[in-house]
């Protein structure tokens, strides 16, 4: 049996705290310009600053907010070497350790912070979600509880932090998210339609109930109406972030006693919901793969068919293939990729019918709504509704070090709750259109993809 964290974990996205820090009178402009995602903005003010422990910190948040984490470890070390006990700096690292999934390092720096500057409301959100990883819900609960009593001026946050504390509170001692599997690898196969791939799943023994398989999942979520025939027990409510509309959307909570695809089983798993029609015509559910990062994940496009495996010796001889470093936000896979010469970092979606780029990047390709042509009345739905502006960008190539695909036009859209959300910038979606001819194979701790023709 394995397990990890599923819903407990809350999803911390921007820099919302930076304005309570104290002593930072020089910098509450910077802080409050981060607070609005003004990046380039929050750039220029400080570059006007002097370059002391604190701002270099600060320069080291603001490449994290781009997505550049070489850049952004090297400035929170350097803020570290002239001031150790700047807690900034160690806050950014272990933000950089929880996205490579060492949850070691990441529980040293973020509570090294914490100790350093116990009044940031951010730093216990981060330290939280950081010991909820380690399974650790005693210290994740107490982290919880404190974010809540500094009470931030940011009602989402509040309402999932709330909102995961009712969920430790449901599962009490129980293991959260066990995983059984018979013998390894495990198989769970699936059939692809509409450009998403579809798995049967039994909930509390009834079903089968027809899921999407979904990397680009922040969490499993299910229909209200498949709630309902199952009976679940609803433990909460919060918010779920994603494109479209108002960029987020209220959810229900509930909690599977066990969850089964194949002769894969889930024990006491908190399961979001939905009840958009649209989505209820393709789908019961979405089975975000987050829930099986303990194993290796394989996405074999080609034989139909997700395999769970075990994680190789350290001096295994590697698989064909190629392999790419990845970072891990809120349950979320970002790839490092090039774009027409661009480089961007995007979530790896096979829930996705298609790839995108976010308007940022199309921006960087020279194109947005007043370019010529480029606007298209055309609707993306999301979790937040439809997506309004729509640009279209012709002769599109993809590139990884050993891989290219190339694309006649691809679409643009507003990922910039996303990128808030996670607290990094997103420079676009690869779906379906790119892996369907790829054996990808995710190794979360690991924190790197396989690509494999």
């Amino acid at each position: 049996m394995s397990s990890r964290r599923v819903l407990v974990v809350v999803a911390v996205g921007a820099v919302t705290s930076l304005s309570l820090l104290p002593g930072l009178a020089q910098n509450s402009s910077v802080a409050d310009l981060l607070l609005k995602d003004e990046i380039e903005q929050a750039e220029d003010r400080l570059a006007a600053l002097p370059r002391t422990a604190q701002n270099v910190a600060l320069r080291g948040e603001i490449e994290f907010r781009k997505g550049h984490f070489q850049p952004a470890e090297t400035l929170y070390r350097e803020a570290l070497k002239m001031e150790p006990g700047n807690a900034r700096g160690h806050f950014g690292l272990g933000k950089l350790a929880m996205a490579k999934v060492n949850t070691k390092e990441a529980i040293q720096e973020l509570s090294r912070a914490v100790e350093l500057d116990p009044k940031v409301p951010l730093y216990h959100l981060y330290a939280g979600e950081a010991w909820g990883i380690d399974k650790n819900y005693a210290q994740q609960r107490k982290h919880l509880e404190e974010y809540l009593r500094l009470n931030p001026d940011d009602q989402d946050r509040l309402t999932e932090a709330k909102a995961a504390l009712e969920v430790l509170k449901a599962f009490g001692s129980e293991e959260i998210g066990g995983v059984e599997v018979g013998t390894l690898p495990a198989r769970i196969r699936f059939r692809t339609s509409l450009n998403l791939i579809f798995t049967g799943i039994r909930i509390n023994g009834k079903g089968p109930y027809d899921f999407a398989i979904d990397t680009g999942a922040t969490q499993t979520v299910v229909s209200e109406k498949v709630a309902a025939e199952t009976g679940l027990q609803q433990i909460s409510s919060t918010v779920v972030f994603g494109i479209g509309g108002s960029g987020k959307v209220e959810t229900k909570l509930y909690k599977v006693k066990e969850f089964a695809a194949g002769d894969v089983k889930v024990k006491n798993l908190p399961v979001g919901t939905f009840n958009d029609p649209l989505i209820s015509q393709i789908a019961d559910g979405i089975l975000g793969t987050s829930i099986f990062s303990d194993f290796i994940i394989t996405v074999d496009y080609p034989s139909g068919e997700l395999l769970l495996s075990k994680r190789p010796a350290r001096n295994a001889t590697p698989e064909s293939g190629e392999v790419l470093p990845v970072w891990f936000f809120s349950n979320l896979i970002l790839l490092p990729l090039e774009v027409n010469g661009k480089k961007g970092n995007f979530i790896v979606d096979t829930g996705a019918v298609t790839s995108v780029l976010s308007h940022s990047m199309a921006a960087q390709l020279g194109i947005d709504e007043k370019t010529p042509g480029a606007k298209i009345n055309m609707g993306i739905a999301g979790v937040g509704g439809f997506e309004g502006v729509v640009l279209r960008i012709p002769g599109v190539t993809f590139k990884t070090p050993k891989n290219t695909e190339v694309f006649p036009q691809v679409v643009a859209i507003d990922l910039k709750q996303i990128s808030k959300t996670i607290g990094t910038e997103v420079s676009g979606i690869i779906g379906y259109d790119f892996f369907s001819d790829y054996k990808l194979t995710l190794d979360y701790y690991g924190g790197v993809l396989r690509l494999a023709k």
